[in-house]
C-alpha cells in the first residue's frame, strides 16, 4: 500500500509514499516501467541523473536522483526522514529527494529545483513539490548542532521551536524561497514515529528497524 498526493496525481504523475505495507519495503519500488532507481544514500545534496545512478555495477552516491522524458522511476528510503518528490508542471521531468536534518539544512530541496531548472522543468512558479510521511516536529528532538546548520543553511528561517524541528516547514520555507508558489507544495503530515502500524521509524523502532526502510518513488509522463 502507497499513499499518493493530489499534487501529482492531478498532473497524472505516478508516483508513492512507501508503508511498511508496500511492495517497496523489501526493495521493490515500482513504476509502470520497472523498479524505481535507488542511490547509495549519504545524507549530502548530490542529486544525480538516474542514467548517471549506477557505475561499474555499484550504485552511486547521493541523494537525489532526476528522471525525464522516457527516463526510468526514481526513488529514495526512508524511515525518518524526509521524502520530496519534485514535478515539472508537464509531469515529463521529475526527481526524489531524501532529507534527514543534515541533507534539509544544506539545502537538499534546492539542489532538486535546480536539477528540474537545468533539465527544462521550470519555471519555478509552475513545479510541483510534495513532501512524504516523515517524522514530525512532534517527536524531532534535535541538539545545538541542527540549530547551528539551520540558522548556516537558511538564515531567513525562524523556527517555532527551538528544541524540536520542523523538518517540513523548513523545506516548505527553502522551496518558496526558490519560487515555488504555497499552493504547488503539498506534504502527507503524518509522523513515522507517532504511527508504527503505518511506518518503520529509525527512532520509534530503535534495533527492531534492522535496517528496514520504505521506497518513495516517482515516474515521468512520458
Amino acid at each position: 500500500m502507497d499513499l499518493s498526493h493530489s499534487l501529482l496525481a492531478l498532473l497524472g504523475v505516478e508516483h508513492g509514499f512507501g508503508t511498511r505495507f508496500s511492495e517497496g519495503e523489501t526493495g521493490r519500488g515500482r513504476g509502470k516501467s520497472g523498479e524505481a532507481v535507488t542511490l547509495r544514500q549519504v545524507h549530502g545534496t548530490t542529486v544525480l541523473k538516474e542514467s548517471e545512478s549506477v557505475s561499474s555495477g555499484v550504485p552511486a552516491s547521493g541523494d537525489g536522483l532526476f528522471s525525464g522524458p522516457g527516463g526510468r522511476p526514481v526513488g529514495v528510503w526512508t524511515a525518518d526522514c524526509l521524502p520530496i518528490l519534485l514535478s515539472s508542471a508537464s509531469g515529463r521531468h521529475v526527481a526524489a529527494l531524501h532529507a534527514g536534518w543534515r541533507g534539509a539544512t544544506a539545502g537538499i530541496a534546492r539542489e532538486g529545483v535546480l536539477r528540474l531548472l537545468r533539465e527544462g522543468g521550470g519555471p519555478t512558479r509552475e513545479m510541483r513539490a510534495v513532501m512524504g510521511p516523515s517524522i514530525g516536529v512532534c517527536c524531532y528532538e534535535v541538539g545545538p548542532e541542527v540549530w547551528e546548520a539551520v540558522e548556516e543553511g537558511t538564515p531567513g528561517y525562524r523556527p517555532a521551536s527551538l528544541s524540536n524541528l520542523d523538518i517540513r516547514g523548513l523545506v516548505a520555507f527553502q522551496l518558496e524561497e526558490m519560487g515555488l508558489l504555497p499552493e504547488n507544495i503539498g506534504s502527507l503530515s503524518l509522523c513515522t514515529r507517532c504511527h508504527p502500524d503505518l511506518f518503520f521509524s529509525h527512532r520509534g523502532m530503535g534495533g527492531e528497524r534492522k535496517g528496514r526502510s520504505m521506497i518513495n518513488y516517482i515516474l515521468p509522463r512520458p
